[in-house]
């Protein structure tokens, strides 16, 4: 839209500004005349300020100032410094509400204004207002003169908006409310009113004096007379010399011109001036505006409003001013109505623009500074220059000038330019000159533009100043609509807005060229400063994509970045170094510089232009360069795996911040994986290698006591696990960002971590047993280079040293058990790193990876050769082979008849232990290996014990872990073997599933161990020779010769006191244990001891099992009590004694305890009864099998601490017995003789050593009821006995 030419300076034709040359000195002329006016205006002021006993002298002062657009504001007047004094009162409030509503209602006539239709409405509105009061009255009674002046003003204008016609109705009505209210204050709220106020409503509302009083009391009380005096006031005015000092005048030259233009500035030629104006506005002339200067007849009406409202305003003031007068010869020519009627169009009625009406003759002639009065003939105002507006930009220029290099910061008016003094001299010279404020707003950021183009850069202070130039801006915006400005005024707006964003533009550039160093809060101020050009609705009128140009910083941001690489590129490059210590270098300053940059600039510039984006996009493509080049030198490979490490920390940072703050379109720059996963393997063999010193050395350094009371295992085992978890969170930290890979890392760790466990646990294992079994590895070496007959001579005296009894007791140590609770601490400590590392979920990822891969075909492979390895632990219940009722048992394992292994001899023993490992090379074929146990003889062959089938074979064992398989031997006892493939699983829970296994075999062997060592000597003391010694007699060749045959029932205490030794023992070595081993090993230990225990007192009743009759007699019913006895004497004590805080009785009394007690029902039965109790146990037990149930609770019924002799024969001649299981009944059997006994006993044995024979047809047994054979039960699931049962064992 083409807009109209611009008049609105006169003199200018068209919108564009006129390039215009001043004369400064026609510019100080103008400006010093306003400064003089401000002088004579303050020292009027001054006059007519009241003294304190004059405050309300003057009525109409008091009046008139209600008038708020050009009277002030009335509480200066009545207004109080304290808040609570002259409160309104409900009686005040009631009292006036009563008195108004008189006259409202007309009930009051008595004064004639009361029937004023005006003044009624007047008096109406205020009573509404004092409604809302009744309850809870705000504010002071000063505020009820304020309300009735302000509801008068608007009354009274809707007759007439000039003022000067009405003013005297407003006087007449304030002094009538005023009245009203003196009234109300005195008669229906006495005291509700302080007394200075009273006297100050009283004052107000006497009669004025007249104009000429006035002025004689003024000219009387005036201090200043002469003219000499008044120049002095004037040449010593801070604004006069504000003006002085800008213009850079003399003294003498600037005081001549003050005299020169004191006779021109005066009040009278001020109000000329006005009235001129208001002649120009309603005449439509140039100055001070005109219709065309208006885009639209609406903003003129707005700026016509308002222009004459002040106009006239400030006309009424001066009119109604006690020191005024016009310098005529008779004032009643200029009554208020003519002089504020603004006349017409055609100037008629009042000082038309072409006349000089109240001028002197002097004023037609102006003397300028330099004595050109033709400057200003053609003048017909005397304040108001030819062209203000050009005055007042040069005025404001040369205002900044003075102020930025001059004056002092302190004197800046807040934020501005410009001075305190500057503001005050432009703002008298705009208030004179009629200059808008758009005009203003507009010229002063112009001027701060053209000030920011002639500087080489910008800085903060430049920046506050623009800001502020904006914010001035803005207010002029909010108060006068862009829409109600002059075309021109708009035109200069766009015009600067176009200037001021090429600058900043310009200026934003160059810091963001900077952007490392440059404060990101100046950025924000020059954003802030382009935000509210691109907000401006004029300004999106003719841009409406001011964006696009900003957006074009991004170049001037990515070639920044490129340069500033080039800049720290060659800042750390030294040749000196080596290149891993550049990369470092360069690391290191690209991680300060960019976490500074992201900081600095969080948000994107006006959510456009992500500056730490732009940077990263540019550089990182570099450093990425500089990491393919490094990652790829042979150097790398081998550099130095805690530096190496160093670098990945610093790689990862720059990637996170790559991620977090580059650009939105990634590509994938940061390749860590095939930059790092060769050094996170190098890290881990280094580990896998190191780990077995490791081990060692904590081993070697601890010295297994506890760490303390409640921490019963000892250093050795944090150490390790210290160092677990130290591996563990170095992978943790790394944060690898390929969590497939980061996968493969925790399980290959996974597997040092169990291998170390398992080193640490053997060679625990190794010191627990030499704990035990001090001489048990010389005694293997002896056994291994004997002789014949140093074999023949151990097995003659077995373990006897010396030819004495049997071995001293061993006491076990502290140490031993700190050792046995490393062990469980470990599992403890395993058990929590699993959950650590979150094995579940990294197994479950790996799965669901090989999930997803293609099946592979399976190609024709060779042969593979298996390395198993066997480890022989030990054998239960061998049957007796030597006169002694023990064996000297040795195992054999043989393939296709061929022997394949051979474990050592254990003498006297139907339980030995061998702990031997063997190590067999096999094919991928399953195979039948036959283990056989063999007493050894010195003279004749070797007597076969038992044997028994199992297979090898990867289907079995291909899991690769340790199987502990438990083999029943035909036709009696068992072997434990543990039996593992070598070869490993990539698989994390194998290896910890591994390290569990391992740790939980070693703690039970351990216990074990304990218990086979005490058992040894258990059996030393719990056997019939201490019976015999107990009740004195003699089992010799000359025993038989003896006439003397004692039966006296030994006491409780004299059975005690044959277990001292034993008691002893105990009590000594359970306290160790229980001082030194964790809670859960002592129950573990303890009950396992308990059961040793049981099981010697049942060899001092019975004889081992076998087919063969034993050389062992029956105990007598004074033996067989004290054997019970001593049962009861080892409960007692494993109880706790009287207290009964050791071991409960229900671990104590359980099914083993009740099977010895059971042995009482059967021992002394008759032999059929025996036999056919045993058919029936048997096929009890055949039934019990078959249905999958339990065997019944034996209780206590079967045999009391308290039976005697005579209870346990009478027990003969129950009908219905609790009789043992069958093995026991058959070890009774043993120890009977007859013919009917042995082939019994030969019987059984041949069903246990060929069951399938008797399965077709099922066995008859001896009391002829058909009993079906009982099927082979395997005991081990990997090695099914039945698949076995055809094959011989030879």
């Amino acid at each position: 839209m083409q807009s109209k030419a611009s008049t609105l300076r006169r003199g200018v034709g068209n919108s564009k500004r006129t390039v215009r040359t001043l004369n400064p000195a026609l510019v100080y002329d103008y400006t010093l005349r306003c400064a003089i006016h401000a002088c004579l205006e303050e020292n009027s002021r001054q006059k007519l300020q009241p003294t304190k006993d004059q405050k309300t002298s003057n009525r109409h002062s008091v009046h008139l100032s209600g008038v708020s657009d050009v009277f002030g504001n009335i509480a200066d007047k009545f207004g109080s410094d304290e808040p609570n004094k002259d409160r309104l009162t409900k009686p005040i409030v009631n009292g006036l509400m009563r008195r108004l509503g008189d006259i409202k209602d007309s009930e009051d006539r008595s004064r004639p204004e009361y029937l004023n239709a005006r003044f009624l409405s007047i008096v109406k509105q205020v009573r509404d207002g004092l409604k809302q009061q009744r309850f809870r009255p705000q504010g002071s009674i000063n505020d009820l003169v304020i309300t009735f002046l302000q509801t008068s003003e608007t009354e009274l204008k809707k007759s007439d908006p000039n003022p000067a016609v009405w003013y005297k109705d407003l006087d007449r009505f304030v002094v009538l409310f005023t009245e009203i209210l003196l009234l109300t204050l005195k008669e229906d709220a006495p005291g509700s009113a302080s007394q200075e106020l009273i006297d100050t409503l009283q004052k107000s509302i006497l009669p004025p004096k007249s104009k000429q009083q006035q002025q004689q009391e003024q000219r009387n009380s005036n201090p200043i007379n002469s003219s000499t005096d008044i120049l002095d006031v004037i040449e010593n005015f801070p604004m006069v010399k504000t003006v002085q000092n800008l213009f850079q005048i003399k003294d003498g030259i600037h005081r001549q011109k003050i005299r020169d233009l004191q006779a021109v500035c005066t009040e009278s030629n001020f109000f000329l001036d006005l009235k001129q104006c208001i002649n120009a506005v309603n005449t439509n002339q140039a100055f001070p505006g005109r219709r065309e200067d208006f885009a639209t007849t609406e903003a003129y009406d707005t700026w016509l409003t308002r222009e004459k409202k002040y106009l006239q305003g400030l006309m009424t003031i001066m009119v109604t001013s006690p020191t005024f007068s016009l310098n005529i010869s008779n004032e009643q020519d200029v009554g208020s109505a003519n002089l504020l009627s603004g006349g017409g169009g055609n100037g008629s009625g009042g000082v038309s623009g072409s006349s000089n009406i109240g001028r002197r003759a002097s004023d037609s002639k102006r003397n300028s500074l330099y004595g050109s009065p033709a400057s200003t003939d053609d003048n017909p105002y005397t304040y108001i220059p030819n062209d203000p507006r050009s005055y007042f930009r040069l005025l404001m220029n040369m205002c900044m000038d003075l102020d930025i290099d001059v004056a002092p910061d302190t004197e800046r008016a807040k934020a501005s330019v410009l001075s305190q003094a500057s503001e005050d001299l432009l703002r008298e010279c705009w208030k004179t000159w009629r200059l808008s404020p758009p005009f203003r707003a507009v010229l002063y950021l112009e001027l701060i533009k053209n000030r920011l183009d002639t500087k080489d850069s910008q800085d903060e202070v430049d920046i506050e100043e623009a800001s502020d130039a904006m914010r001035a801006l803005e207010k002029c915006l909010k108060e006068n609509e862009i829409r109600n400005w002059t075309i021109n005024d708009r035109e200069n707006l766009i015009r600067v807005f176009e200037g001021l964003n090429e600058t900043y533009l310009h200026s934003l550039a160059d810091s963001l060229s900077q952007y490392w160093r440059v404060s990101s809060n100046y950025v924000k101020a020059q954003i802030a400063l382009l935000d509210s050009i691109y907000e401006n609705p004029a300004y999106l009128e003719d841009h409406p994509d001011p964006i696009r140009q900003f957006s074009l910083l991004e170049e001037t941001i990515a070639g920044a970045a490129v340069s500033r690489w080039r800049v720290l590129e060659k800042s750390v490059l030294d040749p000196q170094n080596d290149d891993m210590t550049n990369l470092m270098n360069m690391a290191d300053k690209l991680i300060k510089e960019l976490v500074s940059v992201a900081k600095k600039f969080k948000q994107p510039l006006k959510n456009t232009l992500h500056l730490p984006g732009i940077v990263m996009a540019r550089q990182m493509p570099f450093f990425v360069l500089e990491m393919e080049n490094w990652a790829f030198l042979s150097e790398a490979r081998n550099a130095p795996i805690d530096l190496t490490f160093q670098l990945y920390d610093k790689v990862l940072t720059l990637k996170r911040l790559y991620d977090q703050y580059g650009p939105r379109q990634k590509s994938v720059l940061f390749k860590v994986e095939s930059w790092f996963s060769l050094h996170v393997r190098r890290w881990l063999k280094t580990t896998a290698g190191e780990t077995p010193e490791w081990v060692r050395n904590a081993i070697k350094q601890d010295e297994f006591k506890s760490i303390n009371e409640t921490t019963l295992h000892s250093s050795s085992i944090v150490d390790l696990f210290t160092m677990f978890h130290q591996a563990v969170d170095f992978i943790q930290k790394l944060e690898w960002p390929n969590s497939l890979q980061e996968c493969r890392f925790n399980t290959a760790l996974s597997k040092v971590i169990g291998v170390a466990l398992e080193q640490y646990t053997t060679q625990l294992e190794e010191m627990i047993t030499m704990d035990i079994y001090p001489r048990a590895y010389r005694v293997d070496d002896a056994n291994a280079s004997a002789t014949l007959f140093d074999r023949a001579r151990y097995q003659l005296i077995g373990n006897r040293q010396n030819g004495k009894g049997n071995e001293p007791p061993y006491n076990f140590m502290a140490q031993t058990c700190v050792r046995i609770n490393n062990i469980e601490a470990a599992r403890a400590k395993l058990d929590r790193l699993y959950q650590n590392m979150d094995v579940d979920e990294i197994a479950r990822e790996m799965k669901e990876y090989e999930a997803q891969l293609p099946p592979v075909e399976k190609k024709q492979e060779k042969p593979t050769n298996y390395l198993y390895s066997i480890k022989i632990v030990r054998a239960e219940n061998l049957p007796p082979s030597d006169n002694n009722g023990l064996s000297d048992p040795y195992v054999v394992l043989e393939i296709d008849s061929k022997p394949i292994a051979r474990t050592r001899a254990v003498y006297e023993t139907l339980n030995p232990r061998w702990d031997q490992v063997f190590d067999i090379w096999l094919t991928d074929e399953t195979m039948d290996v036959l283990a056989l146990v063999y007493d050894e003889d010195v003279i004749g062959a070797d007597e076969e014990c038992g044997g028994v089938w199992f297979k090898l074979g990867p289907s079995y064992y291909g899991d690769f872990q340790t199987h502990e398989v438990v083999l029943n031997f035909i036709p009696q006892g068992k072997l434990i073997l543990r039996i593992s493939m070598e070869g490993e699983k990539d698989d994390i829970q194998f290896w910890f599933g591994k390290a569990f296994r391992v740790l939980k075999r070693a703690e039970n062997d351990a216990a074990g161990h304990i218990v086979d060592k005490m058992g040894s000597y258990f059996r030393q003391v719990l056997r019939r020779e201490t019976l015999d010694k107990l009740l004195g007699r003699d089992r010799s060749f000359f025993s038989s010769f003896s006439r003397s045959s004692k039966h006296v029932e030994p006491t409780l205490q004299d059975c005690e006191d044959s277990l001292a030794p034993l008691l002893d023992y105990l009590e000594r070595n359970l306290k160790i244990l229980n001082d030194n081993l964790s809670e859960t090993n002592m129950q573990l230990v303890v009950l396992r001891i308990w059961r040793e225990i049981l099981i010697s007192l049942e060899g001092v009743l019975l004889p081992p099992l076998s087919e063969q009759l034993s050389e062992l007699k029956p105990l007598d019913d004074y033996e067989f009590h004290i054997v019970y006895k001593w049962l009861e004497l080892l409960k007692v004590l494993f109880n706790g004694g009287e207290d009964g805080d050791a071991v409960p009785l229900d671990k104590l009394e359980n099914s083993q305890y009740y099977a010895l007690l059971a042995i009482n029902a059967a021992y002394n039965l008759e032999t059929d009864k025996l036999i056919e109790g045993y058919n029936t146990t048997v096929k009890n037990q055949l039934e019990l099998k078959l249905r999958g149930g339990r065997k019944a609770d034996r209780s206590k019924s079967v045999y009391h601490s308290k039976n005697t002799v005579k209870k346990r024969k009478s027990g003969r001649k129950s009908a219905s017995i609790e009789l043992p299981n069958s093995d026991t009944i058959l070890r009774i059997l043993r120890m009977r003789s007859g013919k009917k006994v042995r082939d019994f006993l030969h019987s059984e044995f041949e069903k246990r050593n060929y069951p399938t024979s008797y399965v077709s047809d099922g066995v008859t047994a001896a009391n002829g009821t058909d009993i079906p054979a009982v099927p082979s039960i395997p005991t081990n699931d990997l090695t099914p006995i039945t698949e076995h049962a055809s094959l011989p064992l030879r």
